[in-house]
């Protein structure tokens, strides 16, 4: 059993959730900045980010025992629950599924200053990369999911005293045999020995 050990309390008081192409590489540690291609989607919810990873078993009975002899996962995923705040190119194309692109008048002629995005009737799901950077001043974590995309939307709410939100529900999709990884810097950890 681990003695007590304070200084393993995490919190998370800073964070950034960033997406990309899921041709996109990550980088392999918690010190290696993004590269530009991975947009930070700006300010979320004083809620943060949930992460919930979940594995769907069955058990597997016999005719000798009371309890089963074993278990076989059905499902696994890895969802991640947020809220952006921003309502910018990036947000609103991970909201919608779908990304600004300049307004034209009948004629074809650009109208100066005006976007338009399309909520298509039969939609098309776009696929993402998506990380998570958290920390506080003694660690940084990095969750990658290099391979994912938005399964659920949150209502958006438009009101007088309210800021405009855009929740969202990310599902990670199998990647070469992986929903994603977490990368930390934090004391505590080590490896299975």
């Amino acid at each position: 059993m681990a003695a007590n050990q304070p200084g393993t309390i995490r919190f998370a008081p800073k964070g950034r959730i960033l997406v990309a192409s899921i041709t996109t590489p990550a980088p392999e540690d918690v010190a290696t900045p993004f590269t530009a291609a991975w947009k930070e989607l700006g300010y979320v919810s004083p809620d943060g980010c949930e992460l919930t990873p979940s594995v769907d078993s069955q058990p597997v009975e016999v005719w000798q025992s009371a309890t089963p002899v074993k278990y076989v996962v059905n499902a696994a995923s890895c969802q991640l629950k947020f809220t952006l705040m921003q309502f910018d190119s990036d947000a609103t194309a991970i909201y919608f599924g779908s990304d600004w692109v300049p307004a034209k008048k009948t004629d074809g002629t650009t109208i100066p200053g005006v976007f338009v995005l399309d909520l298509a009737s039969t939609p098309e799901l776009a696929e993402k990369a998506i990380a998570v950077e958290w920390g506080d001043v003694n660690s940084t974590s990095r969750l990658i999911i290099p391979r994912g995309m938005v399964s659920e939307r949150e209502g958006l709410k438009l009101t007088r005293t309210n800021a405009q939100s855009l929740g969202v529900t990310f599902e990670a999709l199998d990647s070469n045999g992986r929903l994603g990884f977490i990368l930390t810097n934090a004391s505590g950890i080590s490896a299975a020995a």
